[in-house]
């Protein structure tokens, strides 16, 4: 299944009404959480670590972790920066399809093909005209779904048989609140508040690389 997108944008007013300076609530989420950590975005293949994304294993074992630690998994929320130029198609994204397609006749070769209509947006124009919510100065589209669909965006393809991969959630939280997560769009690690617990078991996956972090350090660095 795929997240629904959301025109109503009050879910998310717990969040903007939370006292804390914006800076820590994009970084680390909203105040009074027992415990906080960091989720490094650990680098596959001794490359760099991944900024602004946890890859498809990271957010799996982060997803998995979180089920656990609330009692709405079916019911969550999940917002998407709305600056990423794949989400709007065009001339921003018509790179990504320059080369799809079937491969050329041989006696094509050296014709002119027609020009390849640019990416559609990869959502519906309701969705993209739609409210966005500002968090810190940036705005996302806001989502709504179970946690186990977090990141399944159900965004158009490019065209030509090209998928759309969009980048995981920048925030996330279940309806009850047990907890919150952030991914900034440069940062390379991603925020977590909850319980004890919840920062305990993370910090005891082997799957993930986790620190834990005071809150009031969240946007240091």
């Amino acid at each position: 299944m795929t997240l629904r997108p959301l025109s109503d944008l009050s879910p998310a007013d717990w969040l903007l009404d939370d006292p804390a300076p914006a800076a820590l609530r994009v970084h680390l989420g909203p105040s009074g959480f027992a415990a906080y950590a960091r989720v490094l975005h650990s680098p596959t293949g001794g490359g760099d670590r991944f900024e602004g994304h946890l890859d498809g294993a990271l957010l799996a074992a982060l997803v998995d972790v979180l089920a656990r630690h609330t009692r709405t998994p079916d019911d969550c929320c999940f917002a998407l920066w709305e600056g990423y130029g794949d989400i709007h198609g065009g001339e921003a994204a018509g790179f990504l399809t320059a080369f799809s397609g079937p491969s050329r006749w041989p006696g094509r070769i050296f014709t002119k093909d027609k020009p390849k209509a640019p990416p559609p947006p990869a959502f519906p124009p309701d969705v993209m005209a739609g409210p966005l919510l500002t968090v810190n100065g940036e705005e996302h589209f806001l989502f709504a779904g179970p946690l186990a669909d977090a990141g399944r965006w159900g965004a158009a393809s490019y065209g030509g048989g090209v998928p759309r991969d969009i980048n995981s959630p920048n925030l996330m939280w279940p309806a009850d609140h047990a907890w919150f997560v952030t991914t900034t769009i440069e940062g390379t690690w991603t925020g977590v508040g909850g319980t004890e617990s919840l920062i305990a078991e993370l910090l005891h996956d082997p799957r993930l690389e986790v620190v834990r972090q005071r809150y009031d350090e969240g946007a240091l660095r």
